[in-house]
């Protein structure tokens, strides 16, 4: 009877899991450049019993919508393309292009992060900055970097960093197919109708599934006052 309770248990953290991942997508649908992610189950071949169930989690990918701002300083990416940014502990990813120019004249994300470009970080000085669809920089119409943009070569082995950042454990690539928009940005992928049909149906699985643990708990405890007075 414990191990049908302990196998009730492991249900119910899934379905926390589950409400944590979606509950994430939700928070963030109005951060620009956000990537949603997506769980699913697969059954190890080391493993019997719930344990052999075990959970991925992949990024969504797709390219969310994007929308103009005017500003120089703000990026969008279409297609594969990702963003690197240089953290205390190493390269990371974003797609989130709200980016400034700093008192130094580097270009940084708005947490102070710099931007790295093919040669290391971006060094734009004063004047009027543009750039072209392929991520050419220039100051003054004169070249002066070319953004660093990558992407993922498996989006199961990608970790949210928080603050619009990820990480990957697997390689990443030069981008392939991509287009830059200067005054643009881009809006996150996630899908709120989608997801709070999802915290609905976890919701209503977990309160199913703790009455079951309550009515075995019930029984178990019903049994062992019965051998008491036997």
């Amino acid at each position: 009877m414990s191990d049908l309770i302990m196998q009730l248990a492991g249900v119910i953290q899934q379905d926390m899991n589950t409400l944590r991942e979606v509950a994430q997508n939700v928070a963030n649908a109005n951060t620009p450049g956000y990537k949603a992610t997506r769980s699913f189950n697969a059954l190890s071949t080391t493993a019997t019993g719930l344990s052999a169930i075990e959970r991925h989690e992949v990024l969504r990918q797709e390219s969310g919508g994007i929308h103009q701002t005017g500003k120089l300083t703000d990026f969008a990416l279409t297609g594969d393309a990702w963003f690197v940014v240089q953290t205390d502990s190493g390269e990371q990813l974003t797609r989130d292009g709200r980016f400034r120019v700093d008192a130094s004249g580097r270009l940084v994300t708005q947490s102070g992060l710099s931007v790295l470009g093919k040669n290391g970080v971006i060094e734009l000085g004063q004047g009027v900055l543009t750039a072209d669809a392929a991520g050419g920089l220039k100051v003054n119409d004169e070249e002066v970097a070319q953004l660093k943009l990558v992407r993922l070569s498996d989006a199961t082995q990608a970790t949210v960093m928080g603050g619009g950042r990820y990480s990957s454990a697997a390689p990443v690539l030069p981008a392939a197919n991509y287009m830059v928009y200067q005054g643009w940005l881009e809006r996150s992928n996630a899908e709120l109708s989608t997801d709070m049909v999802k915290i609905m149906e976890a919701s209503r699985h977990v309160e199913s599934m703790q009455r079951a643990l309550s009515a075995y708990d019930s029984i178990l405890n019903s049994g062992i006052n019965q051998i008491g007075k036997d």
